[in-house]
Order: C-alpha cells, then structure tokens, then sequence
C-alpha cells in the first residue's frame, strides 16, 4: 500500500535500482486494479474520475489524521537534509508518513472501499 506510489515511489525506485544494475526481486507496478499493491492517491481519485489530485497532506488534514508534513520537513526538503546529514530525521519524517499512510488506509477501508459487485443475470 502506498500513496501516489504508481506514480512515483515504485517507478523512481525501479529507475534507481536499474541505474545501479539492481534487479528488483519483486513486481513494484502490479497490474492497477490488482489488490497486491493499493495506492491510496489511486483510490481516493476513483482511477482518474475526480480530475484533481490532493496530496496526503491534504487527505490527513481532511480525515483529522495528523500529517507527517507537521514537523518541518517535506518530502521536497528530504535533499537538503541529506545533504546536510540528517539522516535520523529523514527517518522520522518517513516514519511519519508511513503512519500517516497507515491511518488513511484505514479510513479508506471502513467508509470508501466498497465490496466486490456481484451480477446475478
């Protein structure tokens, strides 16, 4: 399960692990609509149908979950703290986001995922 992670946790990490001559042991882009890898950005756009696309921040801020963008650092200041060696919280911040992930998954299962359909012609 990831958030926004079709279109660029699994790609980037695919990309990164060829550049390094790394063959990725697992299938990280499983067919879309497979239930071995759910993408909550994926999923709380119905596939596409709501055009506008919302960051984790603001599906936290809107379920009342706390978001991992509180503590001073983004998934755009993660170079910077590379840069600068701050590697522990880079790792808070990903801890965080994990958990914050976690959460909305959890509300996307109790209130928006529906069960299968079946047709009875």
């Amino acid at each position: 399960m990831t958030f926004n992670g079709r279109a660029f946790d699994c790609p980037f990490i695919l990309i990164r692990s060829a550049v390094h001559r790394i063959k990725p042991t697992r299938d990280l882009l499983p067919n879309r609509y497979a239930a071995s890898h759910i993408d909550l950005c994926d999923q709380l756009t119905f596939y596409g149908a709501m055009k506008r696309r919302f960051s984790l921040d603001m599906w936290c801020r809107t379920f009342g979950i706390k978001s991992s963008k509180d503590e001073g650092i983004t998934g755009a200041g993660v170079k910077d703290f590379y840069e600068a060696g701050r590697y522990v919280d880079i790792a808070r911040y990903c801890a965080r986001d994990i958990r914050a992930t976690g959460e909305l998954f959890h509300i996307w299962e109790q209130y928006l995922k529906t069960p299968k359909q079946s047709y009875d012609y």
